[in-house]
């Protein structure tokens, strides 16, 4: 009985070490993170109102239009798990305002480069930031005619976090500002275009929500922690 009970003892003082050895020279699982490269393809929806005055003259952005929703595309190469460079393309739908009672419809379209920076890409929560520049039309559609403009969206700045669901999927909510610059118009009673005079700088807000599919891609390698 003795000896039992003296066996009982050591292995109570001996298993833990062992145990904890065990663990710590188990792999542990990989985190769902980005992948090390891939064509990411990210298709959104979201809200988008512009602000401020087109140019001496023009009415203001929130004269013409109220807030409308908004569809977009990114399409990019995810050059490391950190960084994506691409293009991006947007359609909004908008609503009618006071100096456009009249217009059937008010549709304002986006595209240009951008690149993104990701934060924690081996993480599940992967906070991220994006700038790019490209172009903007609007067209106001009305009875007699339409009011096109032409200009640059200057910077177009988006914050968001991605929730990584799969290696190759997540969901992101972002929000960003745009500041753009008309250049050209040609309204419903002109016959080509003409330069804005004195063009201002405005603001497009928007927010949305965005899912990013990862393809043709290469897997992050992990490495196993002793």
């Amino acid at each position: 009985m003795k000896n039992a009970f003296a066996a009982t003892v050591l292995a109570a003082m001996f298993a833990p070490p062992l145990f904890a050895q065990q663990i710590e020279t188990t792999p542990r699982p990989a985190p769902a993170g980005a992948p090390q490269s891939a064509l990411e393809i990210g298709i959104g929806a979201g809200y988008s109102q512009g602000f401020g005055n087109i140019g001496p003259g023009s009415p203001s952005l929130t004269d013409l239009t109220h807030g409308g929703g908004e569809l977009t595309l990114n399409v990019g190469w995810r050059v490391d798990p950190h960084w994506l460079v691409g293009v991006y393309g947007s359609g909004g739908l908008y609503t009618t305002g006071n100096a456009a009672s009249n217009a059937d419809s008010i549709w304002s379209v986006t595209a240009g480069a951008q690149a993104n920076y990701h934060f924690l890409p081996t993480a599940q929560w992967d906070p991220w930031v994006g700038l790019g520049a490209g172009w903007r039309g609007s067209f106001i559609s009305k009875p007699g005619g339409s009011d096109t403009r032409h200009g640059l969206d200057l910077a177009r700045l988006q914050v968001g976090v991605d929730y990584r669901v799969s290696p190759e999927f997540s969901i992101s909510p972002y929000v960003g500002a745009t500041l753009t610059t008309f250049l050209t118009q040609e309204l419903a009673q002109d016959q080509t275009f003409s330069n804005v005079r004195d063009p201002n700088v405005n603001v497009f807000v928007l927010g949305g929500i965005m899912g990013r599919f990862d393809v043709l891609g290469s897997s992050r390698t992990y490495v196993a922690s002793n």
